[in-house]
């Protein structure tokens, strides 16, 4: 950690954090790191000092989240209760704590305010001192952090409890001073309605939304992202090689809730998340204040509701749909309300009542023939992650509702084999056009490697799709798969053949010739799926879907490796 070379600081971070936290569970290691810790964040010639100081943050915190009664067990079956150790020592080092929450680095200055609220066993003189930090701060993410660990303070030490509200109070309702901007402002509205119900008023959404319209700017950061897990999944794309040109911006400067990494792009949505918790199933109140937040002249804040709309119970109400459709011209907020929300393929949290579904489909068709006008006909394969996204996305909605206007796109990446793994999720549900789709998938079956029948595409999947068409031109094609993969002994390929034609019915009875030898096949699964053909194809049994896709229809983000 103390090394010159940054790499070896961040190798030896990550896995002192894995160490430290091992399995759930806090490592005597750690307790035993800690004056060597405290020692390290004291000395101003320490590289990473803020990494220092957030790694005893969350050994700290770690240890108060662990029962005190509790004993628990290293990854080597070794009894530990470094837990006790750690939440007594803590509080006897907390002047550290207070002396880093004053200094010149925001980034030493962050993880020592959340352990001033944490970890000072003088309730009172916490509060003092995080008072002081609201004065002293003039970056919102600060700002805000002292707003939240004030109120966590209030729960942890309920003796301040009649300070830390006449303190937010003052914010609410006092005259304006620098620090009591809106931001702070609507960060103390909403912790002082979560920490005294009283001041859960009718008036605590409305007041929240205009300081919300206050709100106009968020930092951005220095440099657009340099490739996180979004980015890096983003940038795949089968059957071509490309180079992103363009990446999504994280508009925050730094991430203000280490729980929402992934989601945020304002230091202020996790105000704004607490608010939506602690109106719960309040529909009415969350749906105006989504609106608000969806409408709001800061990009940041538009991008996070988005998120924040998928965690509403039941069918999305119409003014969040109408604002979200809004918001698709912007390429960032058409790839995650898209990908994240709509597309069932992709794990979509959002459902759509069914009298706003033409209106979801007519829009994302305007929309998909809005980004073949703007970037040619081959939007399906472009460069560009977010407007490939965006589009793939779409179509696959399309797909999920079987609307014929995804069946170019579908038939397009099929021929060209640009991100076809995709598709493959969609084309059952358009039997239609079985004398395009089957000889597509032909082609498909044709390319897979017997003794890597997983890979780059599973051939399961394409024999499902074959099934689900249901058309008997299927069926020759399905016999030819069945005979290679025989020869080859490739016996998952083989079961997933049965499973296709079983669906068939006695519609495959000819083939039967071919499935009676393979009930004394050497694969205990192969007997059983050439048992329930021949069936199937008698009549005796009904015939079940083929067994090749998740039954929720959620097959997760990433490509088949």
């Amino acid at each position: 950690m103390l090394s010159t070379d940054p790499e070896t600081r961040d190798r030896a971070f990550e896995e002192f954090y894995a160490e430290a936290h091992d399995q759930g569970a806090v490592d005597p290691c750690a307790a035993a790191s800690l004056p060597f810790l405290f020692g390290m964040a004291d000395d101003p010639a320490t590289p990473d000092r803020a990494k220092v100081v957030r790694l005893l943050l969350s050994i700290g915190r770690a240890a108060l989240e662990h029962d005190p009664e509790g004993v628990y067990f290293t990854v080597n079956g070794v009894e530990s209760r470094a837990h006790v150790e750690i939440t007594a020592a803590m509080p006897e080092r907390a002047d550290a704590f207070v002396r880093h929450a004053a200094d010149p680095d925001p980034l030493v200055r962050r993880p020592a305010i959340e352990a001033v609220g944490l970890f000072l066993a003088d309730g009172e003189r916490a509060a003092r001192v995080l008072a002081e930090r609201l004065s002293a701060e003039d970056g919102i993410v600060e700002r805000l952090l002292v707003v939240r660990t004030m109120a966590r303070l209030a729960g942890r030490l309920r003796a301040t409890r009649p300070t830390v509200t006449a303190w937010l109070d003052d914010l609410i309702d006092g005259p304006a001073w620098p620090p009591a901007d809106a931001p702070v402002r609507l960060a103390a509205l909403t912790h002082r309605a979560l920490i005294a119900p009283d001041r859960d008023t009718p008036d605590l959404v409305p007041r929240a939304i205009t300081l919300l319209r206050e709100i106009t700017v968020t930092p951005t950061a220095e440099k657009p992202c340099d490739g996180c897990r979004w980015c890096r999944m983003s940038s795949y794309v089968r059957g071509r090689e490309v180079v992103p040109t363009v990446r999504p911006a994280h508009l925050a400067a730094d991430f203000f809730d280490p729980d929402h990494v992934w989601e945020e792009h304002s230091p202020l949505s996790s105000v704004l998340r607490a608010l939506h918790t602690a109106l719960g199933d309040r529909i009415s109140d969350r749906t105006a204040l989504l609106v608000a937040q969806l409408t709001s002249p800061d990009a940041a804040t538009r991008y996070d509701a988005i998120a924040m709309a998928q965690d509403l119970s039941g069918p999305l109400p119409h003014p969040v749909l109408t604002r979200l459709l809004d918001l698709l011209p912007d390429d960032l907020a058409a790839a995650q309300i898209i990908r994240g929300g709509l597309s069932r393929w992709s794990g979509g949290r959002l459902t759509i009542a069914p009298e706003d579904t033409e209106l979801l489909l007519d829009t994302l068709t305007d929309h998909m023939a809005t980004l073949r006008t703007t970037h040619g006909p081959d939007v399906w394969a472009t460069p560009n992650p977010l407007i490939r996204t965006a589009y793939q996305e779409a179509v696959m909605t399309l797909a999920d509702h079987r609307d014929p206007r995804a069946l170019p796109d579908l038939i397009r990446s099929l021929e060209t084999r640009v991100d076809d793994w995709r598709v493959l999720y969609g084309i059952g549900g358009y039997p239609q056009a079985a004398d395009r789709l089957v000889p597509l998938l032909a082609n498909g079956l044709r390319d897979i490697d017997p003794d890597r029948p997983h890979a780059p595409i599973p051939g399961s999947l394409y024999l499902s799709c074959l099934a689900e068409l249901k058309d008997p031109i299927a069926i020759p094609v399905i016999t030819d798969t069945l005979t290679w993969a025989g020869r080859h002994q490739s016996w998952t390929m083989v079961t997933s053949a049965l499973d296709a034609l079983a669906t068939y019915g006695p519609t495959a009875q000819p083939t039967r010739t071919l499935v009676r030898p393979l009930t004394n096949a050497p694969n205990d699964a192969v007997r059983t799926a050439a048992r329930a053909a021949l069936d199937a194809f008698t009549g005796r049994q009904k015939p079940q879907p083929t067994r090749s896709k998740p039954e929720n229809g959620g097959y997760g983000q990433e490509p088949p490796c």
